[in-house]
């Protein structure tokens, strides 16, 4: 182990207390920096020393402002904005643990000074948000990205819940083996895009649901052989047109908008894979989506939205909405 005075290591402990001591309202002296020296490290050290370890790390890159102040280390490989951005989202998302939340959350406030720091306490009322439990996600995550980096199958069992304490037991019991292609966040929840040799489509499984996970020592079919991609994926515009993540086809629909305000929602969900025309002052749009997930979609929006084309759908979603009434007036 390293003695306390090598003076090897000052330079690396100057640095480190740049990152954590000073922003553009918290600037040191070179007489701060040499107490924390020697409070942090047990280090004495000389101005002189410490001036010239900054000049030196200002040489190699560091973006470092010095005035008669003092110094303070100005830009990072995260800015505050970007770690608060980052925060929000390991938060907000469901299929973290709240204690892999807190880990992420804490490794991502390190980027920030102390002071900055304070501000983002919020992050630990994570045990406040219903979030999955599994703490395999970031196994499988490492699991599944070597599957892929390798072109390999993987095998996993997918733990839905049943309230049939039999049925949760069989179902989660069963093996399934995938052609993994790629990982997606949405929603808030992270998602395995793959194909299940038993059927000819792409499938979606969420992570925060897979245990067991392992790599199969088989190639993994190429994407290209799966029905509806033989040209290939389109990662940006899968995301867009799967607005729940269900599996199945891609379809082309007209709605008709009852009300203009909900053509903020269209866009919202949508993007550019919606246009919007209008026809004798009827607001309309054409999308481009996957059938399951326009279905519910629609449904969530009724009262003002109406599917025109394509007609079968549009008789899936009038027959599913009757039988809603009907169990609500039974």
């Amino acid at each position: 182990m390293s003695q306390p005075n090598n003076k090897k290591l000052s330079i690396l402990y100057i640095l480190n207390i740049l990152k954590t001591y000073s922003d553009e309202n918290h600037l040191l002296t070179q007489a701060d920096i040499a107490k924390k020296l020697y409070s942090l490290y047990g280090m004495e050290c000389e101005r002189k020393s410490i001036s010239a370890n900054i000049d030196s790390l200002i040489d190699y890159g560091y973006d470092i402002v010095k005035s008669s102040n003092g110094c303070y280390l100005a830009s990072r490989e995260l800015e505050p904005s970007e770690v608060v951005f980052l925060t929000d989202a390991v938060f907000s998302s469901r299929s973290v643990s709240s204690k892999h939340a807190k880990e992420l959350s804490s490794k991502l406030q390190s980027f920030l000074s102390v002071y900055n720091r304070k501000k983002h306490n919020y992050v630990y009322k994570a045990d406040e948000i219903n979030r999955s439990a599994n703490k395999q996600l970031f196994y499988n995550i490492e699991v599944i990205e070597q599957a892929i980096s390798e072109g390999k199958q993987i095998r996993f069992n997918y733990n839905r819940y049943y309230f049939n304490p039999e049925k949760n037991k069989r179902k989660s019991s069963k093996s399934y083996v995938v052609n993994p292609y790629f990982m997606i966040n949405n929603q808030g929840k992270y998602y395995l895009v793959c194909n299940y040799d038993y059927f000819d489509e792409i499938a979606n499984y969420k992570l925060d649901l897979i245990t067991n996970i392992e790599i199969v020592d088989n190639a993994v079919k190429p994407i290209t052989q799966v029905k509806g991609f033989e040209n290939g994926i389109d990662i940006a515009k899968y995301v867009n047109e799967n607005v729940y993540m269900f599996g199945g086809k891609s379809i082309v629909a007209k709605i008709k908008i009852l009300d203009d305000y909900v053509a903020n929602y269209v866009n919202e969900w949508f993007g550019s894979n919606a246009s919007f025309y209008t026809v004798d002052d009827e607001l309309f749009a054409t999308i481009h989506a996957n059938e399951e997930s326009l279905v519910y979609w629609c449904m969530q929006y009724s009262k003002s939205i109406v599917l025109i084309t394509p007609t079968d759908t549009r008789e899936r979603i009038k027959n599913m909405l009757q039988q809603a009434l009907n169990n609500y007036n039974n």
